[in-house]
């Protein structure tokens, strides 16, 4: 396998690995020049985290199904300042809330479009400087709430009087350590995510993902059986096919009008991905009748 390599991986990112080290462990093993991800996990959480590598990096912007599923277990009794296991106990109570109350507030005010602020150890910039920065150095942070959405929030009836086990399916940069905080909150307690893992994320499950190590042990040629192509991730765009003179002629950033070409072009659905056979070329958006090429692929 050549070594311009272009696609996707569904990585099963560890309890203790970062985002970044996990794309910087694969750039030094590979020799990738460019690698992307679709969202950072904390460094706590485990689970998928999808790796874009060389040309697939640029169709990250262009990615519209941005929804995430997590099950993640609260613990009761004790909040810290990390909202997870990590930090600090900063509060306590004895408060344990029943499990028909946790789903009575669950389907009352945690679903659908909520305000949310992350919590203040969180990679959200402050005047230019990550908020965890400044947690750490002792200065005040006060962070800016932020809408989510919750499409499905399931509790699952805990065996143990002290946790509580939630499946959620939400928008990109949801914090699940916010919604452990303010639950427990809302429950007259307090609480922190004692476990994170993230199960999907776009067409990627947990299923179907593999290990940093297992990968870093893969050749070039066992990565090809591993991978997930380009467009895997653009799913709701529709594919059109052209001959190479209009394909061409889109790749160098002319303007098409869609009646010269005899293809079928679903009027209702604006994001195109163009192709010359079975060649991946550019993506494209449809204005009116104009195709008018967005993204070129050097493949």
């Amino acid at each position: 396998m050549k070594k311009n390599f272009n696609g996707w991986l569904n990585i099963y990112k560890e309890k203790g690995e970062t985002s970044f080290s996990v794309s910087k462990a694969l750039k030094k093993k590979f020799k990738f020049k460019k690698v992307g991800h679709l969202g950072t996990l904390d460094p706590l959480a485990k689970g998928v985290l999808p790796i874009a590598v060389g040309e697939a990096t640029k169709s990250i912007k262009f990615i519209s199904n941005l929804k995430k599923r997590y099950s993640f277990v609260i613990k009761w009794g004790e909040e810290t300042d990390t909202c997870d296991l990590e930090g600090e106990v900063v509060e306590k109570s004895n408060v344990r809330p029943n499990f028909e109350k946790v789903k009575m507030v669950v389907s009352k005010f945690f679903i659908g479009s909520i305000e949310q602020t992350p919590p203040i150890y969180s990679a959200v910039k402050v005047n230019g400087i990550r908020a965890y920065k400044l947690a750490r150095n002792k200065k005040n942070v006060k962070l800016k709430k932020k809408l989510i959405h919750i499409y499905k929030l399931t509790v699952k009836k805990p065996s143990n009087k002290n946790f509580c086990n939630f499946d959620i399916i939400c928008s990109r940069g949801t914090y699940i350590r916010s919604i452990a905080r303010d639950l427990a909150r809302k429950l007259g307690t307090v609480g922190f995510a004692h476990e994170i893992v993230r199960t999907e994320d776009n067409i990627f499950k947990i299923e179907n993902s593999i290990s940093l190590l297992k990968v870093l042990d893969l050749s070039y040629a066992d990565l090809e059986k591993v991978y997930f192509p380009i467009e895997c991730v653009l799913s709701d765009a529709q594919e059109i096919i052209l001959e190479k003179k209009y394909s061409d002629k889109l790749k160098d950033g002319i303007i098409i009008n869609s009646k010269l070409i005899d293809k079928k072009i679903n009027s209702e659905n604006k994001l195109i991905l163009v192709k010359n056979n079975s060649k991946l070329v550019c993506i494209a958006n449809l204005e009116k009748e104009n195709i008018i090429p967005r993204r070129n692929f050097n493949l």
